[in-house]
Order: structure tokens, then sequence, then C-alpha cells
């Protein structure tokens, strides 16, 4: 067995996001953030397994202008014209994005502004904290609030922009603990 050392240490780089112009610096999230993004992307994959559109985590880099680009938690791309080298160059389908006191302004003003007028067809805003999902869709050009759903035992809703998705607000915030 052999080892390779690197010459440099490695260094995580800093991820950002422009939002009107202006760049920001994206911190880690809290473990019910990141466990709320992996179970909802969980959900995601295993529906569109086999499917012609697909999710993607905040490594995809989507481009909606030259004055905004975003790490959305998660994004599902259908048109793959617009699958650059350098990220999604265009508006996806569905964006979820799960709130943090640092994030939340942006995900509901700007970022919820400039998601609206690019086109979203779905905007899913997750509140760890509260066990929350309000659920946005694009009508008439403008993104309006479908509803608030709240985890009580079983509570379920259906996707707007694809036909057959259903989301378990138990398992979305299922969040594993040791005893």
């Amino acid at each position: 067995m052999s080892v390779v050392l690197a010459k440099e240490p490695y260094s995580d780089p800093v991820k950002t996001e422009k939002i009107n112009g202006i760049i920001y610096n994206m911190g880690a999230g809290t473990s019910k953030h990141a466990e709320a993004v992996s179970n909802m992307l969980a959900t995601l994959i295993f529906f569109f397994s086999g499917k012609h559109c697909k999710p993607y985590t905040s490594e995809l880099d989507i481009y909606l202008d030259e004055e905004n680009n975003y790490r959305p938690d998660i994004s599902v791309i259908c048109d793959f014209t617009k699958m650059l080298e350098d990220g999604y160059h265009g508006a996806p389908i569905l964006v979820v994005e799960v709130l943090s006191p640092s994030t939340s302004s942006h995900d509901r003003i700007d970022k919820f502004y400039n998601y609206e007028k690019y086109g979203v067809m779905e905007y899913l805003l997750i509140n760890p904290e509260y066990m929350t999902i309000e659920q946005y869709v694009l009508i008439d050009e403008r993104l309006k609030l479908q509803a608030i759903f709240y985890n009580y035992g079983g509570t379920q809703f259906s996707s707007y922009a694809f036909e057959g998705l259903v989301f378990n607000l138990g398992t979305v915030f299922e969040y594993r603990r040791e005893s």
C-alpha cells in the first residue's frame, strides 16, 4: 500500500453566492439543516430515479443572470441544454431552501424575487426549527403561497411542479440523535 502526500494542505474553498451583485460567503448549517437537506434529497432522488429530471445539492451553481448566482440547498433540473461546466444557466423547476437565521432574509426576499422573475415553478422553504414547509408556486408569473405545512403525524403534500411527487414531513424532519 502506498500513501501519497499532498504538497499543500487541503483547504476547502469558501462557498459564495452572488445576490443582486453582492457576493456573500455561505456558512455551514446546523445538524438539523443538514438532516433536512439529506432527507428531502433522498425523497427527490427516489422519485426521479429513471426519470428525465434530476435533483442537485448546493454543490451546483445556479446562474440566473450576471448579478445572481445561487447555491440552493436543492434544485431540480430538467433542461440539460443549460448545464455547462461551471453550473446551470437558467431557472430550475423546483428549488428547496432550508432556512437558517443568517440566510432567511435572502431566501425570503432577494432570492425569492429572482426565482419568481426567472420562472422557478415551485419554491419550498423548510424551517428545521419549527418543522414547517412553505410551498410557493408560480401562478400568473408570481410565486404565490399555497400552504404552510406543519409536521403533525403523517402530514403530506403534493408537488405542484411534478405529478406524483409527495413530500412527507415526518420523513423530512426525521432527525437522528444518539441517546
